[in-house]
């Protein structure tokens, strides 16, 4: 997940999530005060985004194993 400006995205992996930049340029050229406020908030409605999808992702690996409590070929099944 990325939010509206797909600048950033997030991986996961067996070492957990991080957040990734998709390009070196973040912003425009921004020329006025109210343009500025207008890129550099919409930047951090975008990290707002990737640190939910992080907490989404560390929440699913601290709950364990996915089929935990299924049966296994190794058990005994009447």
């Amino acid at each position: 997940m990325t939010g509206i400006l797909d600048k950033f995205h997030v991986e996961h992996s067996i070492d957990g999530a991080r957040v990734m930049a998709r390009t070196h340029q973040l912003t425009a050229a921004c020329t006025s005060d109210a343009q500025i406020e207008t890129h550099i908030q919409m930047l951090k409605d975008d990290l707002d985004a990737c640190a939910r999808e992080m907490k989404r992702f560390v929440k699913i690996d601290s709950r364990g194993a996915l089929f935990e409590g299924w049966p296994s070929a190794n058990d005994d099944v009447l």
